[in-house]
């Protein structure tokens, strides 16, 4: 545990607008809140003794039936905290009827019913107030500042183009509120790059806003397709055949790797599955790893060898080559291989390079301009996806972007107080990092197939073997449950050895910081709170790694290979063919190129590697063919969890570690301890603090709340005021804060059904704006929400912009143990 290496680069994630933009409730309704429920109060104590009175009246009065029935209203009235429904009249009989003392609580109820009264009608004005400041600040969002433009108007529209083209119709229709809304707070107080709606920087750097965009992969990738569709431009490319394995008794025939592009729900990643090769083998037989179009058609033959080769491309047997090397611009790549603008070419290549500078020049453009580009470039991509499943969703964004602050970032890592504190916190969680079952499972498989010492000079067909596509595949399945198990109690699996491929144990933290200035900070007067862990290989930096340039590239490098220290390391980042992001975090390493990546001129392919088990510790690893050993570093930001098929394998081989700790507060990962809480009561659960005066925070103060607990709109009510003191009671009833972030569970029971792919939602708890848009948000099936305490406060964000306005901001921080490698 000594071995402990916090990455000397610390990355910051900025939001990308000020804090304060969502004070959506004034002071003066907080005033309002807290007398009308010291009154509320008054009332309640008061209550039951006069509703005894009235209850004891009520024999009294079997003679003079109108008074009676006058009381028992009263009674009603009282019950409510309602007025009483009788004038003076009523009053002095009844004051005939009690003695002097039980008189007086009626005198005294009316009082404070009558101070109630007059605080809810200040109540209402200023909650029409508030809504109305609320919504022109929201909509001011998108007016141009200063210097002309709005820059959460121009992420915007890179991720909402038809929403900010369209913005100004039914401006004040709900569900225009509600993704106005719902940008605003990510934009402010959830800090996930992208665009300008979260900006990023290097701590201990001045940002120099600069911006980096392109047009998607994913269009470079159908144009590719569409390409090699057409009889005039196929003959341009080259194909790569998919590889054929030996397989398993279950496979006499062999494996084949078939490839597919999905897209769904707007994310878009390639699908490698291994499967029979006995209906592909008469048609592959004998050909190449890569091949030209007219090598195969004559490998093809026939009467009709173009309409064979149509069928093998649509049947995921052969694929075009992308002819744009790693760090190259596709659509230019593209449009190289065109001769001028034939008519014959299914894209004309002024398409492909306007495609290109689209994507390109976003980063300069305004708003205006961006709409008018993602609106272009949607008209020009629209046939190049013609021979795709019609039903399958497009993806969400044509154009990608990135943006670095224009902030001075403190050098967090410079404050000894919080190295001290995250090394601590590396300190507890190392024994909750523990070896995969899933390297296991690779492991026990190889030694019975090889066996001990063995090597295997067919790495990629000894991983098909292992993945086959079936209904069902045991042993892995096992695997991976014996991980979610292990996350309890690892035990001596954290001290499992790996081989030098390997990465050693490793986790990326993300964490802020609550203090009320930087000089806090540094005077080690703040608190740190834990919001999630990640990888530590450093796939959460690479991605920015173009947009910061060759000096964080160098040192970002120098901090992954010295993980490997002596064995030469290799990137692994998957789906670049196809995936923008993912394409974003290549180039960092010389790669090991797996079939469908973007080549790369220091690429490895792993038909140049072989598998080896080492008998002494027992684990597998990676050599080049002189019989180097090969680090592996696994770059890319999608998680490792999903990835599927034999590429899953290879990336546990190159980061074999479980991170099973319990000090952080990501929903998630508490998926069945939360779904215990989910019955018919709020169950509050505390906050988790650590450290000196409990500074480190790993676990945020939380309620776990049936869906129906929480106050909505009445039907009938004329306006807010009555969801407002609903809401007001529910939060005092239950301590709970007046900011909250809304995570959606499923219930209990029900713990992997839960919402909580859904990003949570920032919600005032004293606005009924911000609680009406909670309840639009809310899913059907869900049954419990997580509340959890807005920390950092909003205004407790050290951070401050050049108006001297609070910025959110969240770290990420690389921990790594070398030395146990």
């Amino acid at each position: 545990m000594n071995s402990l290496l916090v990455s000397p680069i610390l990355l910051t994630r900025v939001a990308g607008l000020p804090s304060d933009i969502l004070d959506l409730v004034a002071p003066e309704t907080r005033k309002l809140l807290d007398e009308l429920a010291s009154v509320s109060t008054r009332l309640h104590t008061l209550a039951p003794a006069l509703t005894q009175t009235l209850f004891e009246l009520v024999p009294q009065l079997d003679t003079d039936v109108p008074l009676r029935r006058k009381v028992l209203a009263g009674k009603r009235s009282v019950n409510r905290l309602a007025p009483l429904p009788w004038g003076d009249d009523v009053q002095r009989r009844l004051a005939e009827q009690l003695p002097p003392g039980r008189f007086a609580l009626l005198g005294t109820w009316v009082r404070i019913v009558e101070e109630r009264e007059g605080l809810l009608e200040q109540l209402r004005a200023q909650l029409d107030e508030d809504r109305g400041r609320a919504v022109r600040a929201l909509g001011a969002t998108l007016e141009a500042t200063e210097d002309g433009e709005s820059r959460f108007a121009e992420s915007l529209a890179l991720a909402a183009p038809d929403w900010i083209q369209h913005r100004d119709r039914k401006a004040r229709s709900a569900k225009k509120l509600k993704t106005l809304y719902s940008y605003v707070a990510r934009a402010a107080v959830k800090t996930s790059p992208f665009s300008g709606l979260t900006t990023v920087g290097v701590a201990g750097t001045a940002g120099q806003n600069r911006a980096r965009s392109r047009s998607s992969a994913t269009m470079a990738y159908l144009a590719l397709r569409r390409l090699a569709h057409d009889q005039s431009s196929a003959g341009l490319l080259r194909y790569r055949v998919a590889p054929i394995r030996s397989g398993t008794p279950t496979e006499p025939d062999g494996l084949l790797l078939h490839s597919e592009v999905l897209i769904a729900e707007g994310v878009v990643w390639r699908h490698d599955r291994a499967v029979e090769a006995d209906h592909a083998l008469p048609s592959l037989v004998g050909l190449p790893p890569q091949v030209t179009f007219a090598e195969l058609l004559v490998a093809l033959g026939g009467d009709r060898p173009f309409a064979r080769f149509l069928r093998l491309l649509d049947t995921g047997l052969i694929h075009p080559v992308p002819p744009w090397r790693q760090g190259e611009d596709p659509f230019p790549a593209m449009a190289g291989l065109l001769d001028g603008d034939s008519p014959a070419s299914p894209i004309a290549r002024a398409d492909l390079q306007r495609a290109h500078d689209l994507g390109s020049r976003a980063r300069q453009e305004n708003a205006t301009d961006r709409i008018a580009a993602a609106a272009e470039l949607q008209e020009l991509t629209t046939s190049w996806n013609e021979h795709s499943d019609r039903s399958e969703r497009k993806p969400s964004g044509l154009i990608y972007e990135d943006r670095e602050t224009g902030l001075e970032l403190p050098d967090l890592l410079s404050v000894p107080e919080v190295q001290a504190d995250l090394t601590a916190l590396g300190s507890q969680m190392r024994p909750h990092l523990f070896r995969s079952h899933l390297y296991d499972f690779l492991l026990d498989s190889f030694v019975t197939e090889f066996g001990t010492g063995g090597v295997c000079r067919d790495p990629l067909g000894f991983l098909m073997r292992l993945t086959v596509d079936r209904d069902a595949n045991p042993p892995f399945e096992h695997a991976l449950f014996a991980d979610m198990t292990s996350r309890r109690n690892p035990g001596e699996r954290a001290w499992l050895p790996v081989g030098p491929t390997s990465a050693p144990p490793n986790t990326g933290v993300f964490f802020q910081l609550q203090a009320a200035t930087q000089d806090d900070v540094r005077a080690g007067k703040y608190q740190l709170v834990v919001n999630q862990f990640g990888a530590g290989g450093g796939g959460l930096f690479s991605r920015f790694s173009k947009l910061f340039g060759n000096g964080f590239r160098r040192r970002l490098a120098s901090h992954v290979e010295r993980s490997w220290a002596g064995v030469r390391c290799r990137e692994l980042v998957v789906w670049t063919d196809c995936n923008t992001v993912q394409a974003e975090c290549g180039g960092l390493l010389p790669p090991l190129s797996l079939p469908g990546e973007v080549g790369a001129d220091e690429g490895m392919t792993l038909d140049e590697t072989v598998l080896a088990h080492d008998p002494d510790s027992h684990t597998l690893s990676l050599f080049d063919r002189v019989g180097d050993p090969i680090g592996l570093a696994y770059l890319g930001l999608i998680p490792q969890h999903l990835l599927q098929s034999y590429v899953r394998l290879l990336a546990v081989l190159a980061d074999p570690w479980v991170n099973g700790s319990p000090h952080s507060d990501y929903t998630l990962t508490k998926a069945y301890e939360l779904s215990v809480h989910c019955g018919n009561d709020v169950v509050a659960l505390p906050r988790v603090t650590d450290g000196p005066q409990g500074r480190v925070v790993t676990r945020r103060a939380s309620w776990i709340v049936p869906t129906g607990s929480v106050p909505r709109p009445v039907t009938g009510e004329p306006d807010e005021t009555g969801l407002a003191v609903r809401l007001d009671a529910f939060r005092r009833i239950h301590g709970i804060p007046e900011e909250v972030f809304v995570h959606q569970l499923a219930g209990a029971g029900n713990a992997f059904s839960m919402a909580a792919d859904r990003k949570p939602m920032w919600v005032s708890l004293a606005s009924p704006l911000s609680v009406g848009v909670l309840h639009q948000w809310l899913s059907p099936e869900t049954s419990h929400l997580r509340l959890v305490e807005a920390l950092p406060q909003r205004s407790l964000h050290p951070q401050r912009d050049a108006t001297g306005c609070p910025r959110a901001t969240e770290h990420v921080a690389l921990l790594s143990w070398p030395k146990e490698n």
